[in-house]
C-alpha cells in the first residue's frame, strides 16, 4: 500500500468514527428536543448534523489531494 493510500484508509476510519457518534448524539438530541421539550438540544442536533457533512468534506478534500497527487506523478 502506498502512502497515500494509508493515509486516506486513516481518513475513512476516523470520518467513520465522527459519523458514529454524530449519529448517536443527534439521536439523543432529536429525542430530547421533541419528547422532552428541551429547546437548547436543537442546537446540539444541528451541530451534529454539520459536524457529520463536514468530516465527509474533509474525508472528500483528502481523497481529491491524493488523486491529484497521483495524477501528476504518473
Amino acid at each position: 500500500m502506498t502512502a497515500d493510500a494509508n493515509i486516506q484508509k486513516k481518513r475513512l476510519t476516523v470520518m467513520l468514527a465522527i459519523n458514529a457518534v454524530c449519529f448517536v448524539l443527534a439521536g439523543v438530541a432529536i429525542y430530547g428536543a421533541v419528547s422532552l421539550r428541551i429547546d437548547w438540544l436543537r442546537l446540539v442536533f444541528l451541530g451534529a448534523i454539520v459536524a457529520g457533512l463536514g468530516s465527509h468534506i474533509w474525508f472528500i478534500l483528502g481523497w481529491m489531494r491524493a488523486t491529484k497527487r497521483e495524477g501528476a506523478t504518473s
